[in-house]
């Protein structure tokens, strides 16, 4: 029961920034990013190591995936189950991921076993033993998960859409832990010549998050110093478009009652002259619950449960996309309406549609930033994408001052109707002839995994 006789009044975002960390550069190579966070008792540890998927063979294409899951199985000086067992035992847990701009892997431990779970991330990250039962388990497993990504609407529309974006050449414009064949080819050799050759120091960003010890710093170079170079340098890749595009493809699921679309085109990277512009943007077009997409898609026309956009930054050029889930009858005509909303050359934003925008990004930031968890893995994003700690506290600053007519130009600038493309994924026969009678062709086109 509300017993407040009159409603609260929300008054404006306060900019709020982000600790900046203490640096420490370590001899090998690597950098020392430690967040001091008081009253954080869980400390989240992190390892972003500059070994981007466009490192992987094409041939085997997974093996990035594959080498962080399996890098956890057992290490040098605790092989096998002895490995879990020590982590276990000190209350720690492992997880990781391979990215299109790095490779992370992250223990979060309660303050008091830092000591020995710094150790243990170190043999993790540095001396995995990859036996090869292990590596065929996980094999499988991967091919498991892309049996049941192949059977979910929504993913092979986003991987339509990633395809009709990037040109064939890119590593972002194909399955980010790989393909049935490339999966299938994977062997332990390797998954170990991988991770021997790629995951070094050189570049790497070893992140500490909460209630520090004051000797921290020490702790991490005890267990990282010994971590040696490599004598190459990752290869980064430049994202490239579709010179196809712009397409308006269909993505066949005979008999489907529902449609997942996507709408979007090849776009910018976080240094982007006007990129705080763009979030703006984007959160007032699609990414908050009273965006217009969400409001027009949603609440007028009554086309989906929900609709949203943004844009995807990656290290060299990005996408930008919108997304929504439909009943097979109007996802053309939802399609259709998307297109005409994105068109804010003919309806720029408002001054309140930029300050709910604001209001949102710069109020929602302490929320998002509770945990040292949360604060590291922004970390991680910013280590990984090759920018600054401060970057995060600077782009803060610049949304806090964008305007209407520079929110609308931004977006006018970079997302044209005219170059987007179309992806949807539902009842081919259906769509097409509903296109068409639109008077546009649609293309069916088959995505393999």
């Amino acid at each position: 029961m509300n017993h407040f006789p009159v409603r609260p009044v929300v008054g404006p975002a306060h900019l709020w920034t982000l600790q900046a960390p203490r640096e420490i550069q370590l001899d090998n190579g690597a950098r020392l990013w430690l967040y001091d966070l008081p009253g954080q008792h869980v400390i989240s540890a992190q390892v972003v190591i500059d070994a981007p998927l466009s490192c992987e063979p094409a041939p085997v294409e997974g093996c990035a995936t594959i080498a962080v899951q399996a890098s956890d199985e057992g290490s040098l000086p605790h092989p096998g189950p002895l490995l879990a067992e020590a982590v276990e035992d000190i209350g720690a847990l492992f997880s990781g991921n391979a990215r299109q701009s790095s490779t992370v892997c992250r223990m979060e431990v309660p303050v008091t076993q830092l000591k020995p779970a710094l150790k243990l991330l170190a043999e993790i990250v540095t001396l995995p033993t990859f036996e090869t039962t292990d590596i065929d388990r996980h094999r499988s497993l991967r091919l498991a998960e892309i049996e049941q990504m192949l059977a979910r609407s929504s993913a092979l529309a986003m991987l339509g859409f990633q395809k009709a974006i990037f040109d064939n050449s890119c590593r972002v414009g194909r399955p980010a832990g790989g393909r049935i064949s490339t999966v299938s080819a994977i062997r332990r050799d390797d998954v170990a010549a991988f991770h021997d050759r790629w995951w070094r120091p050189g570049g790497a960003t070893i992140i500490l998050a909460g209630d520090l010890p004051a000797d921290t710093a020490k702790l991490a170079e005890n267990a990282f110093g010994s971590w040696a170079p490599g004598q190459e340098q990752p290869r980064h890749e430049i994202t490239v478009k579709n010179p196809a595009a712009p397409v308006v493809w269909v993505i066949d699921r005979p008999g489907s009652v529902q449609a997942d679309l996507r709408i979007g085109a090849f776009g910018p990277d976080r240094l982007h002259p006007q990129w705080a512009a763009l979030q703006v943007a984007s959160c007032a077009i699609g990414g908050s619950f009273g965006s217009r997409l969400n409001r027009v898609l949603r609440e007028e026309l009554g086309f989906t449960y929900g609709a949203g956009a943004g844009f995807r930054p990656l290290a060299s050029h990005g996408s930008f996309v919108m997304q929504a889930s439909c009943r097979t009858e109007v996802a053309v005509p939802a399609a259709l309406a998307a297109v005409d909303l994105l068109t804010v050359a003919d309806e720029p934003f408002t001054s309140d549609e930029v300050l709910d925008a604001k209001t949102f990004l710069l109020g929602i930031a302490p929320l998002r930033f509770q945990t040292a968890a949360a604060i590291a893995d922004e970390a991680s994003v910013l280590a990984g994408s090759g920018l600054e700690s401060s970057w995060f506290n600077e782009q803060q600053a610049k949304i806090s001052a964008v305007s209407a007519s520079q929110a609308s130009e931004a977006f006018i600038d970079t997302v044209r109707p005219e170059k987007l493309s179309l992806v949807l994924c539902g009842d081919a026969e259906q769509l097409i002839a509903d296109f068409e009678a639109q008077g546009l062709s649609a293309e069916a086109v088959v995505i393999e995994g």
